[in-house]
């Protein structure tokens, strides 16, 4: 399996192109690991995950992948995110109980969202003082801590503008 990337990645950021290739190999040895088939199909989605630079749902991007050059079938598209779930390369974000968000976590530092009730807007934001409390509370009762998800629902400041 060729691990160049596709065209249409070349024209991205130079240094992003070089974090999606490392990113692709890391992926590759994490399929093989397991048995799984490394196919162009799973890199098209691979790619298009790790250039993107939203919270996604699975649909929107099977939508995206279901035409052209780069195309990939929709359940390519679920199993693909499911393994970069398990890999640690994406993680998932629920809108409330309604929808499941993707976004792409490697390479990024660790962050927590704040979501919109009214339009579902992300926010993103990262506070030293709460990962030095998370990092704390897991020291008191020693636990070791694997990862930690933090969302917080309200009403965003646009939204509160306009009404």
């Amino acid at each position: 399996m060729a691990q160049k990337l596709s065209s249409c990645s070349r024209r991205e950021n130079p240094r992003e192109v070089e974090v999606v290739a490392e990113g692709w190999r890391k992926f590759v040895e994490f399929l093989k690991q397991r048995g799984d088939r490394v196919t162009r199909s799973r890199q098209v989605v691979f790619e298009k995950v790790m250039l993107r630079h939203d919270h996604f749902r699975a649909e929107e991007l099977a939508d995206e992948l279901k035409s052209g050059a780069g195309k990939a079938s929709r359940g390519t598209v679920y199993r693909t995110l499911t393994l970069m779930e398990e890999a640690g390369f994406v993680c998932t974000v629920r809108d409330g109980d309604t929808h499941r968000h993707y976004e792409h976590t490697f390479g990024h530092d660790c962050h927590d969202h704040m979501i919109c009730d009214v339009c579902g807007a992300f926010i993103e934001f990262a506070d030293a003082r709460l990962e030095k409390l998370i990092a704390d509370n897991c020291g008191r009762e020693s636990f070791l801590r694997r990862k930690h998800r933090l969302v917080i629902f309200g009403t965003c400041r646009n939204c509160q503008k306009s009404s």
